[in-house]
């Protein structure tokens, strides 16, 4: 006989927004005696879980009949205890279905536990789905009397539904045995192998990046596969940017370089009786990881961080950039003085060739830094950014702005500002202006807004770039706008806008991308400093949000200003 099932529906968070997959939720019936193990299971990429369990699981006791269970969670990362809820009783065993309204207590949060300290997880429930009555009278299906040796087919594929997630609530919507729907199964694949959660909608982005994460060779007359772990810095972009202009030419020599002279580096043998084995592997340990980190950071997606590769190259070579046969400073003049590296040294051929190779290896670090210091000069061209790189960087500030906005509605809805509300609310940008403390000097010089402050040239309120907005700018802005509305038209320029006018567009879409940017950009601060008669959106955190998104949003109006438009496409040109 088929048991009644409880389907309970919940989700692991993290710092109150965070989620994190792959965490062991389990589920327990408070008892005097021995406590029930309900049901187990795991998060999926989102932090949802789902656990089913029938009377009997919180029963497991012999003469129990409690109509409820005393239930609490408890939360494990492999083998590691993350911590335990406190203990709900009487949990009650009717239908919980979002949204509620009132609030049901059991929804949460549930706040996790460690050795009676409280931790950055806790759980909310959203849903707890009850057995139907008629469903469990229906008699079991039969096999056709017609056809009395037809097999009975289940279908063990997975549903429309789980393969094409449309919502929130469609990831939670799997069975708890199969661990998520199978968008989830397989982003939480591809984030094991690539280091981070991949995209699967951008076929050519996943192709190129799988391409970069393995190195096919040939073995015995087959195809194998080294599997190179790539940073998050150097997975493909979703617009399409990479490695192109002086950064691809420096990267593909360093690569030469550096490979030749790790096997050079491998290859050293000590030139004196006396060497001190450990230290000269521990030395040679040391430059071969450099040389490495070095490699990688040339290469990353984005163009390489300047502060990390000057300090590499000042690990492996000291302060100044030597040249010619002069002895270098930091790791390889260690790694010569254990070797004992000197003419002086020298008895036979093979040891001079063995002193070659160390020259060798000094020389290629040496041109390579020398190349770097070159490619510096070019990063303040005034031909522009290279477009490549710039797309890189573009598309992780629109991804910046659009999690900003999922923030703002966050906060939002944590002071009771809905949705429906949110549409109802409308700003009239040409009343925005400053109170004469938001436009007061700050005590530090450095940070000093670029606007002057006297009464007759004062703006209406300050921009993130430390200008200000005109009165007469302000005036031209008449058409007002619902709150909602522009929180949306910002989401869709980051998620789908921006990143098709620069996949399509090339420089002309991202010229456009800055235009939109600097018009978001002014809406977004603008609607901060507006008089609204909402107790809700005047809360201090409401504001805030918004001032950060539309610093985002002047980031990005700076990097794709980087980007020049090309010779005879400038408007000076079209006169």
């Amino acid at each position: 006989m088929k048991r009644d099932r409880y389907t309970l529906r919940g989700r692991v968070v993290k710092n109150q927004s965070q989620s994190e997959a792959g965490i062991r939720v389990e589920l327990h019936d408070k008892d005097r005696q021995y406590d029930d193990l309900i049901g187990v299971s795991r998060t999926d990429t989102q932090g949802y879980f789902e656990i089913s369990f029938t009377k009997e699981d919180f029963r497991q006791d012999p003469g129990e009949t409690e109509p409820t269970p005393d239930v609490y969670f408890k939360l494990f990362r492999d083998s590691e205890f993350l911590g335990e809820t406190e203990i709900r009783p009487d949990f009650s065993l009717e239908p919980l279905r979002t949204p509620v309204t009132p609030p049901d207590p059991r929804q949460g949060p549930h706040q996790v536990k460690q050795e009676g300290q409280a931790t950055s997880y806790s759980i909310e429930l959203v849903a707890l789905e009850v057995p139907n009555p008629e469903q469990s009278k229906r008699p079991p299906a039969q096999p056709s009397k017609d056809k009395p040796g037809q097999l009975q087919v289940v279908d063990v594929l997975p549903s429309l539904d789980q393969i094409h997630r449309t919502g929130r609530m469609a990831s939670v919507s799997a069975p708890a045995s199969s661990g998520g729907d199978l968008q989830g199964i397989v982003e939480s694949a591809l984030g094991g192998i690539l280091g981070h959660i991949q995209r699967t909608d951008n076929p050519k982005t996943l192709v190129d990046t799988l391409t970069q994460t393995f190195t096919a060779r040939q073995v015995d007359g087959r195809t194998v596969y080294d599997w190179n772990p790539q940073s998050v810095s150097v997975r493909a972009s979703d617009l399409g940017g990479g490695i192109t202009g002086a950064q691809a030419s420096l990267y593909h020599r360093a690569k030469t370089a550096i490979q030749d002279g790790i096997r050079l580096l491998n290859a050293l043998t000590p030139l004196k009786p006396s060497a001190d084995r450990e230290n000269m592997e521990a030395t040679r340990a040391i430059i071969r990881t450099e040389m490495q980190e070095l490699l990688v950071e040339l290469g990353a997606r984005g163009g390489p961080r300047i502060l990390r590769v000057d300090n590499l190259f000042q690990l492996l070579l000291g302060e100044d950039a030597d040249s010619g046969n002069q002895r270098p400073g930091g790791q390889l003049k260690k790694l010569a003085e254990y070797f004992g590296l000197v003419r002086g040294q020298i008895n036979t051929v093979e040891e001079e060739q063995n002193y070659s190779n160390f020259l060798t290896l000094k020389d290629y670090l040496q041109s390579l830094r020398r190349s770097w210091v070159d490619y510096k000069r070019t990063q303040d061209s005034s031909a522009g950014a290279y477009i490549g790189t710039q797309l890189v960087r573009l598309s992780q500030a629109l991804a910046v702005v659009a999690e900003s906005v999922q923030e703002v509605y966050r906060i939002m809805e944590l002071f009771f500002l809905g949705p429906e509300e949110r549409l109802s609310v409308y700003i009239d940008f040409t009343r925005a202006k400053a109170d004469e403390e938001d436009m007061e000097l700050p005590d530090d010089e450095s940070s000093r807004p670029a606007f002057p402050l006297d009464e007759s040239s004062r703006p209406a309120f300050p921009l993130p770039d430390g200008t200000g907005y005109s009165f007469e700018n302000t005036a031209q802005l008449r058409d007002s706008m619902s709150i909602e509305g522009l929180l949306n038209w910002v989401w869709r320029f980051a998620s789908e806008e921006g990143p098709l006018l620069a996949k399509s567009g090339g420089k002309l879409g991202i010229r456009v991308i800055s235009e939109t940017s600097d018009r978001l950009m002014v809406l977004t601060q603008a609607t901060t400093y507006t008089p609204i008669p909402n107790a809700a959106f005047r809360r201090e955190g409401v504001i805030r949000a918004l001032r950060d998104l539309a610093y985002q949003l002047y980031q990005v109006r700076q990097l794709a200003e980087q980007v020049t438009l090309p010779s005879g496409d400038t408007p000076d040109d079209l006169d």
